[in-house]
């Protein structure tokens, strides 16, 4: 994640991020001459501006110095009553401590609130979005199950068909056909494994490596990384909506053709078969979206696939 996404959704959302403050955005990515440019201006519920760096990485006693900068300017402006703000993935103790002798308010937010909020809102991480390579789709027989009929307009698939995405043929459909071996249990939209012990973290390391290693330019690190963080501890962890999410993306819409099939493995041994169908991308609006109606679906089937499978 960078900071432009960042940027994108605490603009978007500041609510989210900063409740009960009523933050209401006034400006992004403006210039002051000769000093910078600034990330976000907001104004709260009392009048104060409030003038929002953000930095992707650890904070460091340099961004303060920024701040103050972009403070003398505002100020020169005749713009009083501000506030400055630093946001960062992590603030060390010691920058904490400066901050509070300088008088600038400091958030450190990690990378999965963000994807968190993202996912709440079924918005796509921008500079994680990869325009889909679909170049066939044929119709396969099977239709869906009779009860699990979709009424959703997002619900693309009623029949189990077989698409190419960057010359990689995966099998995508409503409902799962093949389980895997595991049951899982939502949360809200984060899942969890009622069966941790058939777990295998040896055998998912290294689906995680080849995959990892199939994306030379590490793209892909952000969902390792957080795939990574939940096996540790898969009995007590959740998976997030935001992290199956970002890994079904790498296997059905990946412009990383060496990347779909080590994708889609990691996919089937936690999921089974096929690749569902309710997070798609919408040309019109150039984003994902998410089909929560087809994605309840989906889990149904897939605790029955699970079921089913449990006695035979």
């Amino acid at each position: 994640m960078i900071e432009r996404d960042m940027e994108d959704l605490i603009a978007e959302y500041p609510a989210d991020f900063f409740p009960r403050l009523g933050l209401i955005l006034k400006g992004r990515q403006k210039s002051f001459a000769g000093v910078g440019r600034f990330d976000l201006l907001f104004e709260d519920c009392h009048g104060t501006q409030a003038l929002m760096e953000l930095k992707a990485r650890a904070a460091k006693y340099e961004d303060a110095d920024q701040l103050a900068r972009y403070k003398d300017e505002l100020e020169r402006l005749g713009t009083d009553n501000v506030l400055m703000w630093l946001v960062a993935s992590l603030i060390p103790n010691a920058v904490r401590q400066f901050l509070d002798r300088v008088g600038i308010e400091y958030s450190e937010i990690h990378e999965a609130e963000f994807r968190r909020v993202a996912a709440r809102h079924g918005t796509t991480i921008r500079s994680e979005a990869v325009a889909p390579d679909v170049t066939t789709v044929t119709a396969a027989s099977g239709p869906m199950r009779p009860s699990m009929t979709l009424r959703s307009p997002l619900s693309q698939a009623a029949t189990i068909v077989r698409r190419t995405f960057s010359g990689t043929q995966v099998l995508t459909g409503a409902t799962v056909e093949k389980p895997s071996k595991f049951r899982w249990i939502a949360y809200g939209f984060e899942l969890a494994i009622e069966n941790p012990d058939a777990f295998d973290s040896n055998h998912f390391g290294r689906l995680l490596d080849a995959f990892e290693q199939a994306v030379p330019s590490r793209r892909n690190a952000s969902v390792v990384g957080s795939l990574r963080t939940w096996a540790v501890n898969p009995r007590f962890s959740r998976l997030p909506q935001g992290t199956y999410c970002s890994l079904l993306r790498w296997v059905t819409t990946s412009g990383w053709k060496a990347a779909v099939p080590h994708a889609e493995a990691i996919w089937s041994y936690l999921f089974g078969k096929p690749t569902p169908t309710w997070y798609v991308w919408d040309l019109g609006r150039k984003a994902y979206q998410f089909d929560a109606a087809a994605w309840k679906v989906w889990l149904e089937s897939l605790s029955a696939a699970g079921r089913n499978a449990e006695k035979v």
